[in-house]
């Protein structure tokens, strides 16, 4: 597992890449805001059923707060994959409905 400033950096940045404020998160965590700030400037460390939600909330894996970069990257993927099926399937529909 990374360190408490490691891990509080990347609570931040997924939370700011979610557009979450820490008020926000708190409540999707079930903690007050000042535990957020507590948790992002690595004072303390989040117990894994508040990781497990802001894995939720913030829609990035567990393995990206506490140090498996890889598994972000293959949630990524993912995410990519599944709309591009998506967009394969909306465009097959707009095919047959053009037929």
């Amino acid at each position: 597992m990374i360190d408490k400033q490691q891990l509080g950096k990347r609570i931040r940045e997924a939370r700011l890449r979610t557009g979450l404020s820490q008020q926000e998160l708190a409540h999707s965590v079930g903690v007050s805001d000042k535990t957020i700030s507590a948790y992002e400037v690595g004072r303390i460390d989040p117990p894994l059923d508040a990781l497990d939600k802001m894995s939720s909330a913030t829609q990035h894996p567990i393995g990206y707060f506490i140090g498996n970069i890889e598994s972000n990257i293959e949630a990524r993927l993912k995410r990519i994959a599944e709309e591009l099926a998506e967009v394969k399937r909306l465009l097959e529909n707009a095919q047959k409905t053009e037929e």
